[in-house]
């Protein structure tokens, strides 16, 4: 009932982080969130209250290496917020931000990853029951494929009301994994990601499997493998928003190294994997239900 907002990344020389609102989705007004030396990738979220962003930034010398610059170097987390349709921004605790932001120590500054000497790949935002985010995403030790960079480990960053807290989940290998973070309740979340290794190692996805937490986040374990001894590679694992638990994610999958065939699929919440046909003779067709995987080991 508030209109319509659309976060992007404008690829112009660096990358711009931009926000446009539209009260009718016909006419639109537009904001740059954040400039910082070569520019960002975001993610974004929305709830009844509030409209989110979580970036992270490339620098111009990655920890003061001219070497390491560029498109390929992204790091930092950095979170701001809305709570007027894109008039002013905020950090989680209430600081006023200018836009654009482009000091990188902005208070918008979730963790400083670039000291550590991690490259931040995001991957989803969600908000919990209290309306507090949380954010996912992977960190590894370079952008070049390959076990060399590992581990890339999965990380969850939630905010409790007065802190971030940032936990570990798993590993992958790859640092376009992508998956997707699933906020049940205060204390149940899910994740659905291709965070097992895959047909086409170290290549861009692997094998879906579902992460559970019952304790907020503290602390998690694989509760099913939605896919196994797969052909090709699956990634890119969405969320669908506000979608019936029987569709409760969908992907596709592709070999990870020629080009090949791609299938979708989609999963219930239970973990049970459906792909769709790749030939329909009608209006409809009914999809086709994978062997189970069962629980975990």
């Amino acid at each position: 009932e508030e209109g319509f907002a659309h976060f992007f990344t404008q690829y112009s020389g660096g990358r711009q982080t931009r926000f446009s609102y539209s009260p009718d989705g016909v006419s639109w007004s537009w904001v740059e969130l954040a400039a910082m030396e070569r520019g960002h990738y975001q993610i974004s979220a929305a709830s009844e209250t509030t409209l989110a962003t979580a970036f992270n930034y490339h620098p111009v010398a990655f920890r003061g290496n001219p070497d390491e610059s560029g498109l390929n170097w992204r790091t930092n987390l950095y979170y701001m917020e809305s709570p007027d349709r894109g008039e002013t921004w905020r950090s989680i605790d209430g600081v006023k931000i200018e836009v654009p932001e482009r000091d990188p120590a902005s208070p918008a500054l979730v963790h400083e990853y670039e000291r550590e000497g991690l490259l931040v790949y995001l991957k989803d935002i969600g908000f919990d029951p209290q309306g507090r985010p949380a954010i996912l995403f992977v960190t590894s030790k370079g952008f070049a494929s390959g076990p060399q960079n590992g581990p890339r480990i999965w990380r969850l960053a939630r905010w409790t009301g007065s802190q971030w807290r940032i936990t570990s989940i798993t590993t992958s290998d790859n640092n376009y994994d992508m998956g997707s973070i699933y906020i049940e309740s205060d204390d149940t979340l899910r994740i659905i990601a291709p965070t097992e290794a895959g047909p086409q190692p170290f290549n861009p996805g692997g094998e879906v499997a579902m992460w559970e937490s019952a304790d907020g986040g503290w602390t998690w374990q694989m509760g099913r493998r939605l896919t196994e001894a797969s052909a090709h590679n699956h990634t890119y694992v969405r969320r669908p928003v506000n979608a019936h638990p029987d569709f409760y994610a969908f992907w596709a999958d592709g070999h990870g190294r020629r080009p090949s065939t791609s299938s979708l699929y989609f999963s219930n919440r239970d973990g049970d994997v459906f792909r769709l046909p790749s030939t329909m003779n009608g209006a409809d067709a009914p999809p086709v239900l994978l062997p189970s995987m069962g629980a975990a080991d």
